[in-house]
C-alpha cells in the first residue's frame, strides 16, 4: 500500500486449503438377529468444509443410522464444496440376542458366550471384546439394569484355585465395562468355583459348558 506522499506499507497473508475430508465408523451396533433391521452406526467426520450432507444406503441421513439390516454397508459424506468421502463397514448379529431389554427379566441368567480367557489366566483374548461391547452397550442403553457377572470352572482343579480364578475372571469382564463407562455401583462380580455345573464334568464338552460367565440380571 502506497500513500499520496510515496510511503510504502505491506502486509502477508496465508490461503491454505481445507484439511482433507475423512471419516471414520466410530460406532456399529449389531441387530437382534438376521431377520432384523436394528443395527445401528455412527460417523464421525473430520476436514472439509461444513455443512455436510451424510447418506447412508440405509437411505438414513445425519450422523447416525439406526435401521440397518446385517451385512455390508457404507455412509457417503460430501461437504460444501462438493468433495465426497465414503466408508464401507459391516453390521453383525448379535452374540447374545437375549441381551435386550425386551427380553430380560429379574433374575435371568445369560451366559457370555464367545468370551475366553488365557489358560488358567484372568486375560481376555482380544476375539472376547466384541461380546462384551455388548454387555457394555446394552448397560449403556438400560440405565436403570443392575447385574451380577459370574464366574464359574469346572472339576478339576482344587476348589481353593476355582473359587479364585472364577471370582478373578468374573471381576475382570465387571472391570471392562466399568472402565468404559458403567457405574461401579451396577456392576457386581462373584465368582462360584465348581459349585454349579450345568453339564457332567465326566467328559470334555462338559467340562467346557462348566468353565464359563455368567451375567445375572439382578434389577431392571
Amino acid at each position: 500500500i502506497t500513500d499520496g506522499e510515496g510511503t510504502t506499507a505491506s502486509a502477508n497473508v496465508s490461503v491454505k486449503e481445507p484439511e482433507v475430508l475423512a471419516a471414520q465408523i466410530v460406532a456399529n451396533k449389531a441387530t437382534t438377529n438376521e431377520n432384523s433391521k436394528d443395527g445401528k452406526a455412527s460417523v464421525a467426520i473430520t476436514g472439509g468444509s461444513s455443512p455436510f450432507t451424510i447418506s447412508w444406503d440405509s437411505g438414513e441421513n445425519g450422523e447416525e443410522a439406526k435401521a440397518l439390516s446385517v451385512g455390508n454397508h457404507s455412509v457417503s459424506i460430501t461437504d460444501k464444496n462438493g468433495c465426497k468421502v465414503s466408508v464401507d463397514f459391516e453390521t453383525k448379529k448379535k452374540i447374545l440376542p437375549s441381551l435386550t431389554q425386551a427380553k430380560i427379566r429379574k433374575g435371568q441368567t445369560i451366559k457370555m458366550e464367545q468370551l475366553l480367557f488365557e489358560a488358567d489366566s484372568t486375560r481376555i483374548t482380544p476375539v472376547s471384546f466384541p461380546v462384551l461391547d455388548e454387555l457394555y452397550d446394552f448397560m449403556m442403553e438400560n440405565t436403570s439394569v443392575v447385574i451380577e457377572v459370574r464366574g464359574h470352572t469346572n472339576n478339576i482343579p482344587p476348589p481353593a484355585f476355582c473359587d479364585k480364578l472364577s471370582s478373578a475372571r468374573a471381576k475382570s469382564v465387571a472391570d471392562y465395562v466399568v472402565q468404559k463407562g458403567i457405574d461401579p455401583k451396577r456392576v457386581f462380580s462373584k465368582g462360584y468355583g465348581k459349585r454349579k455345573p450345568i453339564a457332567s464334568n465326566r467328559t470334555k464338552e462338559g467340562r467346557k459348558k462348566n468353565q464359563r460367565v455368567e451375567v445375572k440380571i439382578l434389577s431392571l
